[in-house]
C-alpha cells in the first residue's frame, strides 16, 4: 500500500505561475516522522511535571531579554511534600545559572542533613554547587535564591540580589532573603576585610553583586559563595514570590504582594506572566524568572501561625503558636510585616537557639495577648 502523505505546504516557487507546469502547481510532501523539534523546552517541562506533584499550587514564568542569562527550577521530592522552588539570575553568561538549575534540587535531596536540617543542607547544596562549576571550568556566575518547603517551615537560601518575598496571612510582607550587591555597607565591609576590592560601586570594579555562584576570577577582589538563610512557619504565609532582579528592580516587595493578592482575588490563572507583563510595562528590559507559590491553610478551622487580625472583643483571647522570624541587627522592621497596625499584640526579643548558630539577626516572637 502507497504512504498517504499529508500535503500541508506548498512551496513559493512552485505556486508561481511562470514555473508551475502541468496545469497546477507541484506540491510538496511533509514527512509523517514526528518532528525533531520538542514542543517544550526541557526546564518548562521539568517545572510542569514538579507543579503537578507538587502540593502547593505554583505559578512560574521566565521571560528572557537578549541576555538570555536567567532560570529557574523547581522539584519535590519523591515519596514526601518536601519542595524546592529556586531562581538563578547568570551574568557574564549563562552556564552558570543553567548548571546550578540543573543540579541543586538533587544534590539537596542526597544531602546527609536533609530533612533534619534544612539550613545545612541548603547552605551545603549551594557551596557544592560552586565547587562543581569551578571542576566543570564554567565561566561567569550566577546570584540564587532559594525557597524549600519541610515540615512545618519554610526555608529561605540567598547568595546575590535575586529575592524571595513572602504575602503573609494578615495582608503583611516579609523579605525572606538578603540582597548581597556593593552597595551594602556590611558586604564593602566584609570585602575590604578579606582584602577585596570594592571600586565605583562594584566588586573588582566590575560586578554589583558581592554573593553567588561563580565568577572564580572575582575570587581575589572579594566574591564569595557564603549563602545566607532564614526561616518561618509556612502557615504564616499566604504565598511567597521567589524572583530575579529583572522584577525587583521596577516593583517593590508591598506592590508586588498587593497585585498578586489583586490577581489570586480574581482568579487570575497565570499570575507569574502577569507580574512579567507589569514588569515590562514598567521598563524592565532584563531577564525576567518568577515563581508565585501558594501555601492554602490546611485544615479548618485552625488559626494561622502569623494571623495578626486583632481580637473580636476585648474579652477575646487566642492561642497563637510562637512564631520567628529573621530581623536585621539595626532592628528595622520595614520588611517585616504590619506590627503597628495591631497594637494588641506584644512583641518579645530572644536569643536564637544556642544548639546552632544562625547568620541572621535575633528572633521575634510575636504572642497574642
Amino acid at each position: 500500500t502507497p504512504m498517504d502523505y499529508t500535503f500541508a505546504w506548498e512551496s513559493p516557487r512552485a505556486t508561481n505561475p511562470r514555473r508551475a507546469s502541468g496545469g497546477g502547481a507541484s506540491r510538496i510532501p511533509c514527512s509523517p516522522v514526528t518532528p525533531c523539534t520538542p514542543v517544550k523546552p526541557v526546564w518548562q517541562q521539568r517545572c510542569e511535571d514538579a507543579s503537578a506533584r507538587c502540593p502547593y499550587p505554583t505559578h512560574f514564568a521566565l521571560k528572557q531579554s537578549s541576555k538570555g542569562e536567567d532560570r529557574l527550577t523547581m522539584d519535590v521530592r519523591i515519596g514526601s511534600d518536601d519542595s524546592i522552588w529556586a531562581v538563578f539570575d547568570g551574568h557574564r553568561s549563562h552556564d552558570v545559572a543553567g548548571f546550578s538549575a540543573r543540579i541543586f534540587p538533587s544534590l539537596v535531596w542526597q544531602n546527609d542533613h536533609w530533612p533534619s536540617q534544612p539550613d545545612e543542607a541548603l547552605r551545603a547544596s549551594l557551596c557544592e554547587c560552586h565547587e562543581s562549576a569551578r571542576r566543570e571550568e564554567l565561566k561567569g556566575g550566577s546570584t540564587a535564591v532559594i525557597l524549600a518547603s519541610v515540615g512545618e517551615y519554610l526555608w529561605c537560601c540567598s547568595a546575590g540580589d535575586s529575592r524571595a518575598v513572602a504575602g503573609l496571612i494578615g495582608g503583611g510582607v516579609h523579605r525572606l532573603s538578603t540582597d548581597h550587591t556593593a552597595q551594602v555597607p556590611s558586604e564593602i565591609v566584609r570585602i575590604q576585610a578579606a582584602g577585596g576590592d570594592v571600586e565605583w560601586g562594584m566588586v573588582g570594579g566590575t560586578l554589583p553583586m558581592t554573593r553567588g555562584v561563580g565568577n572564580f576570577d572575582l575570587e581575589a577582589a572579594g566574591f564569595a559563595c557564603l549563602p545566607q538563610l532564614s526561616s518561618m512557619l509556612r502557615s504564616g504565609a499566604e504565598f511567597v514570590v521567589v524572583a530575579s532582579d529583572g522584577l525587583w528592580d521596577v516593583i517593590s516587595d508591598a506592590n508586588c504582594c498587593a497585585l498578586v493578592r489583586t490577581l489570586s482575588a480574581n482568579n487570575c490563572a497565570a499570575i507569574a506572566d502577569e507580574l512579567v507583563r507589569t514588569a515590562r510595562g514598567l521598563g524592565s528590559a532584563d531577564d525576567i524568572a518568577v515563581i508565585v507559590t501558594f501555601f492554602p491553610a490546611r485544615g479548618a478551622g485552625g488559626s494561622s501561625a502569623m494571623d495578626m487580625s486583632p481580637s473580636p472583643s476585648p474579652n477575646f483571647t487566642r492561642s497563637l503558636q510562637p512564631t520567628l522570624v529573621s530581623i536585621p541587627s539595626n532592628g528595622n522592621f520595614e520588611n517585616f510585616g504590619t506590627f503597628g497596625d495591631f497594637p494588641n499584640f506584644t512583641m518579645h526579643w530572644r536569643p536564637p537557639p544556642a544548639v546552632r548558630e544562625l547568620p541572621f539577626g535575633p528572633l521575634l516572637e510575636v504572642h497574642s495577648p
